[in-house]
């Protein structure tokens, strides 16, 4: 996200623009379509103002704080906008089902003839505790994700697999991922998929400490799409976790209404 900050009719020190910019950096945690954010400080008569315009993909968020001091303004301004990006997410989110901003639609058929759609999931690459607060922030049970990670060579198309998934299993959370020395060295078999229990120490709504501890073994499953599909018909499970053994990527299949839906990687 590109970050602009100035001043009405006052100058603004290095130091609060690096203030100002982490703090505003943050919403990203909250909604991955951020696109560019102007902040602006200003007073008026004894008190500070900060103020922000920030665009995202088709939807703009504004708000404006007024503080003792510059500093304690952008605090103000920033819980007001962490909460109305959540009022946001949450109202779309009542409306479109498991999250799929920024993503690409494509239909499938499957063998039997059964129409289902393909949804793709976001190519950004996000760290696991980001991935953790978007579904947290989506009141989710699943999110498919981009995982990452900064060692990656560019003349390879190994990043591509680079995805994992968090999601929810009774009353645990749960990470499923193909390790990168695995992807590096393009070994996508089944063995190879590790799973996290996840324990939550400190909740912050901005920087949460989680416990990542490895799994001796995982229940995501290789099978095809097909048979993903008999499987949430016959069954009552409202979402399923599998690694699609034709594409060799986690998929996660989901009821939409009446309707079945898959959430896949972007290719």
């Amino acid at each position: 996200m590109n970050i602009t900050i100035t001043g009405r009719h006052l100058n603004v020190s290095d130091n609060l623009k690096e203030y100002a910019g982490k703090k505003i950096k943050k919403l990203e945690t909250y909604f991955l379509q951020l696109m560019d954010a102007h902040v602006i400080f200003y007073r008026e008569k004894l008190d500070n103002g900060a103020e922000v315009v920030i665009n995202g993909d088709g939807v703009q968020f504004h708000g404006r704080e007024m503080a003792a001091d510059l500093y304690s303004a952008i605090d103000l301004l920033f819980e007001k906008m962490e909460k109305q990006i959540a009022r946001y997410k949450e109202r779309h989110q009542q409306h479109k089902g498991p999250d799929k901003i920024g993503a690409v639609s494509l239909s499938y058929t499957g063998s039997r003839g059964e129409e289902l759609r393909l949804n793709q999931v976001s190519s950004k690459p996000i760290d696991r505790i980001e991935a953790y607060l978007q579904m947290k922030i989506d009141n989710g049970n699943f999110i498919l994700f981009k995982q990452d990670i900064s060692e990656i060579d560019k003349e390879t198309g190994f990043s591509n697999k680079n995805y994992a998934v968090i999601f929810k299993d009774k009353n645990s959370v749960k990470m499923a991922e193909i390790p990168y020395d695995k992807i590096k060295s393009q070994e996508f078999s089944p063995d190879s998929i590790h799973e996290y229990s996840l324990e939550v120490i400190s909740d912050s709504p901005a920087k949460p400490d989680i416990k990542f501890t490895k799994s001796g073994a995982t229940d995501v499953k290789p099978m095809t799409v097909d048979y993903a599909m008999s499987l949430m018909k016959d069954g009552q499970m409202d979402h399923l976790i599998f690694f699609n053994s034709d594409t060799h990527f986690f998929n996660v299949i989901y009821k939409n209404g009446k309707n079945l839906e898959v959430m896949v990687p972007a290719f």
